[in-house]
């Protein structure tokens, strides 16, 4: 078992079931799925909980009843939430409008970023960063040199990221040439692994000696919300077992593909069968 400390947020996540795709000027019918528990540190938690890590979450949320829940919900998965702070203030839900399709969009009220106050310092077997800000910068400088860090590129492209391994969309990097050269510019000297994700056409992934592509796994979507979070579980679990990069991707890929197959933010009992079964 792997000790993982994740800097990412527990959400809650309000889900709209539209009839259609959302379209500028449509009249679109929905049906109220409620609240449920999201965000990255509950849809990436979850999976390496069920592969039998210890996990723990840097995260805050308000002195309020959202924010109390949110605490209850984790801590009843498994997660460890000691390391969650709360502050004086509404947590606040997030509107995730869900398509016909399975396609998702987040709806979230301005707030301003702001890191723990208490972030810890103590050696774990993986850091795992999916945060907005760039206050995190300083933290993962720290940790880079005694732990793996693996972190989510920043929103934007601004802002550095000392990690080892970066994951990000190919929509993040649409207008970057060099995908390399740009990474070890925000990761900095420790990167080994650029992960660049292509929804339906796989992933790839670059090294400074190597390039590798997996095709994406074949998947009737039903809820997008979390894939990539889950994918990001499977790479950090694929990582810690020592497995060459392409059988990470591939491990990941699947762990996705479970997500996009059920209607959860959170990974579902699919990949928790899948973990039992092949460990």
């Amino acid at each position: 078992m792997a000790k993982i400390r994740l800097l990412a947020n527990l959400n809650c996540d309000h889900v709209l079931l539209l009839d259609e795709p959302l379209n500028v000027g449509g009249r679109l019918h929905y049906k109220d799925q409620g609240r449920r528990l999201g965000g990255g540190g509950a849809n990436t938690g979850t999976g390496l909980l069920w592969a039998g890590h210890q996990v723990s979450i840097l995260a805050r949320v308000g002195q309020d009843s959202t924010g109390n829940w949110l605490l209850q919900e984790a801590a009843a998965l498994g997660l460890d939430i000691s390391h969650i702070e709360q502050f004086d203030g509404e947590t606040g839900e997030l509107l995730v409008l869900v398509d016909d399709r399975g396609e998702r969009t987040i709806l979230r009220q301005h707030r301003r970023l702001a890191l723990p106050s208490k972030l810890p310092l103590d050696k774990v077997d993986c850091l795992y960063v999916n945060y907005e800000g760039a206050e995190a910068a300083a933290y993962m400088a720290q940790m880079v040199a005694h732990n793996l860090v693996v972190s989510q590129y920043p929103k934007g492209g601004h802002g550095l990221r000392p990690c080892q391994v970066m994951i990000a969309s190919v929509a993040d990097l649409a207008q970057k040439e060099d995908l390399w050269c740009h990474a070890q510019q925000l990761a900095g000297p420790n990167l080994q692994w650029l992960v660049v994700t292509h929804a339906e056409q796989g992933v790839e992934a670059f090294s400074a000696t190597q390039h590798l592509q997996i095709p994406a796994r074949m998947v009737s979507v039903v809820d997008a919300t979390g894939a990539g979070d889950a994918f990001a579980g499977g790479v950090i679990h694929g990582l810690l077992a020592g497995l060459p990069m392409a059988t990470v991707l591939t491990q990941a890929s699947q762990w996705a593909a479970y997500t996009l197959s059920s209607s959860s933010s959170i990974p579902s009992e699919k990949l928790k069968h899948y973990l039992q079964v092949n460990g």
